[in-house]
């Protein structure tokens, strides 16, 4: 049980951490001055990214429900 807990605290942990590192990196990006004319192409690929992780993140609770089924 408390290999579980572990184990699941350990992933919320990590998906945070590389949530952060994405999310600074385009706040790093989009502060640069030469983006200013490619703004709207920066923002449309992090909603994109956004939207994708989304997508995938879905895929993978519903893949861990089905296999909890079995």
């Amino acid at each position: 049980m408390i290999e579980k807990i572990e184990n699941n605290i350990s992933q919320k942990v990590g998906l945070g951490f590389l949530i952060t590192v994405v999310l600074g990196f385009f706040a790093l990006v989009l502060s640069q001055p030469y983006v200013s004319k490619y703004l709207l192409s920066f923002v449309g690929a992090f909603v994109a990214l956004v939207i994708a992780s989304f997508f995938v993140l879905g895929t993978w609770k519903l893949k861990e429900e089905l296999e909890n089924e079995d």
